[in-house]
């Protein structure tokens, strides 16, 4: 049954032409419309049918406003405080108090218990922050954490659940959201080496939101159903500010129950009649591959009008499959709404619109020339890339990374971003900022583009990406695309886990050159399987497509891929593991047999 609560109608623009900010909007509907339900979380850990844990906007509040309490007491505003919450009503109350007082929030997440957390660590010591924000469940692990982080000094430790909610009687809020100070910090999910913390102020935030509910039709009848994680802008924007901004119902769940059965994301939208959800697209290879036909009973995703799918490269046969699974239960093709955003715009770049996705299939010759040349649809050895829409209200360029020129449609370069979107920088990191955030167009006089480091082209106002630039493969002169290589790889033989390819160089040049490395996850039930055969298949497939010497592929375990807390391939993490193995056994057949 959907949530019993209605979309509560907007309040009147305020006489400033700021739009308004998730902080904002929580405090008036907690005035005008206090038992209204703001948030619905399911809870699949004592009921695998999922439990409805429901906060009103009243309750939401109040308990905002005695953490804010608390927490004026030991921090000043534009400290920061680092939020360490599982994913439950307790983050979002954490979250709105930073925001009520000034303190920069810090989203992060909750440590496991018993296991070091170098990126959480990294991120700790790069922000510094005055308190931590946690809950009893999570207290123990994270005092582990704190006498870790010594470079942090010693913040305060607030457990979020235990706060006596009759301390809001107490609190004046004198404090309002000055439109360029920062409102959190955004750590970006690259390199665990080097966190950056994305420097979001309250402008940001309430422009992204906007640029979402604008781009994707997020009116008072929407509904939002998902899973994100909320340390990642995908979920802070579309599963909290935006449902808060826009006062729609939104039904959440932990991204760990959505792992554990797929099933329970498709049974929320279904029955929550949710019209709007996100996920990047492994999220929809999961439900496609894992979701067993008895799971669908009942099933009906008429209501759907929105998937929006980025965060990661969006695969053409991803979309074919998940249509094809889906169809059959009221999934419509035009809910499909490929996208691409980043941290450092406040999410969005371009929004897909409710139609079928423009998929292009291109040349991989004139590709690995950076030229777009399409070839007819069904060419099996074209290379298909997904239209992620248009833009979001901001200023979109193709640029060439080297010359800073704008390029025509049938090139590929840069993806270059300018708007009110886009953040103030890196915290801490002066030089960094003024080179992806300060970039002049040749001449130097066009100035304020972001480099986002993402490749693509730009065909009828619509943005394909092509790849990541520092991922590049150079070889003999030829750029090959990761992503199209570890598409072909994982075609190449049944035993690949789908989605778990990474291909790299080593940096390393000998006698024979420098050709690409594979490393591939082995599927379910391939204990058995002739482990050369499936390197030559690689081998085999990638020099008939690509024209491209693989100098080597190591196959790993299933479920020991580096990957980023949000699901994606760390590349950089793959060729550091595969160079340790190598120079552990100074010989390249360090990577025969199945490491991990």
């Amino acid at each position: 049954m959907p949530p019993s609560s209605s979309a509560v109608p907007m309040p009147a623009a305020s006489p400033s032409s700021e739009p308004l900010g998730p902080a904002a909007a929580v405090r008036l509907a907690a005035l005008r419309h206090p038992d209204a339900t703001a948030m619905t979380f399911l809870d699949y850990s004592t009921d695998r049918a999922g439990t409805p844990v429901t906060l009103t906007y009243g309750q939401l509040h109040l308990r905002a406003r005695a953490l804010a309490c608390l927490l004026s007491r030991s921090t000043a505003p534009g400290d920061r405080a680092a939020i360490l919450c599982p994913h439950t009503g307790d983050y979002v109350v954490a979250l709105l108090a930073c925001l009520y007082t000034g303190v920069i929030a810090v989203p992060l997440y909750a440590p496991e218990a018993f296991r070091t957390d170098e990126r959480l660590l990294l991120a700790m010591a790069d922000c510094a922050p005055s308190a931590v924000l946690t809950t009893t469940a999570h207290e123990e692990p994270v005092r582990r954490l704190l006498a870790d982080a010594s470079r942090t000094g010693q913040p305060s430790l607030v457990c979020v659940d235990a706060v006596d909610p009759s301390l809001a009687r107490d609190v004046v809020l004198p404090v309002v959201e000055r439109p360029d100070d920062i409102a959190y910090l955004q750590y970006t999910s690259g390199s665990t080496r080097d966190p950056a913390g994305v420097e979001v102020t309250h402008r940001n935030l309430a422009v992204g939101a906007a640029q979402l509910m604008a781009g994707l039709e997020i009116g008072e009848d929407a509904r939002i159903a998902g899973w994100l994680p909320f340390f990642h802008d995908m979920g802070l924007l579309l599963m909290i500010a935006v449902p808060l901004i826009r006062r729609i119902p939104v039904v959440l769940m932990a991204p760990f129950a959505f792992i554990q059965r797929p099933a329970r994301w498709l049974r929320a939208i279904s029955d929550h009649r949710a019209t709007h959800t996100v996920s990047p697209n492994f999220g929809l290879d999961l439900c496609a591959d894992r979701v067993p036909r008895p799971a669908l009973d009942g099933l009906d995703l008429s209501s759907l009008r929105f998937l929006v799918n980025g965060s990661e490269p969006v695969r053409a046969g991803t979309l074919d499959r998940f249509t094809a699974a889906f169809a059959p239960y009221g999934f419509r093709p035009s809910a499909h709404c490929p996208s691409y955003g980043l941290a450092e715009a406040t999410l969005a770049v371009t929004l897909g619109r409710p139609s079928a996705p423009r998929v292009l299939t291109l040349d991989r010759a004139e590709l690995a020339r950076d030229r777009v040349h399409v070839r007819a649809d069904g060419d099996a050895d074209g290379y298909r890339v997904v239209g992620c829409g248009t833009p979001a209200d901001q200023e979109v360029l193709i640029v060439d990374p080297g010359t800073g020129d704008p390029v025509g449609g049938d090139r590929v370069g840069e993806v270059w971003v300018r708007g009110t979107n886009v953040c103030a920088g890196y915290w801490g990191r002066p030089e960094r900022t003024a080179e992806v955030f300060r970039a002049a167009l040749a001449g130097g006089t066009d100035v304020g583009w972001l480099r986002t480091g993402d490749l693509g082209f730009l065909r009828d106002g619509e943005l394909y990406l092509t790849g990541r630039l520092k991922d590049l493969i150079v070889v003999d002169g030829r750029n090959h695309h990761p992503a199209d290589l570890e598409l072909t790889v994982q075609e190449a033989d049944p035993a690949v886990r789908r989605g778990h390819v990474a291909v790299f160089t080593t940096g390393v040049l000998d006698e024979a050159g420098e050709g690409a490395v594979v490393v591939a996850e082995l599927d379910r039930g391939t204990a058995h399987t002739d482990r050369t055969a499936v390197r030559a298949a690689i081998r085999a497939s990638v020099v008939s497509r690509h024209a491209l010497d693989v100098r080597d592929v190591a196959l790993i375990r299933r479920g020991t891929m580096p990957k980023t807390t949000s699901g994606k391939i760390r590349r950089s993490a793959c060729r550091d593991l595969y160079l340790a193995r190598l120079a552990e056994a100074h010989t390249a057949a360090a990577s025969d047999g199945v490491w991990a």
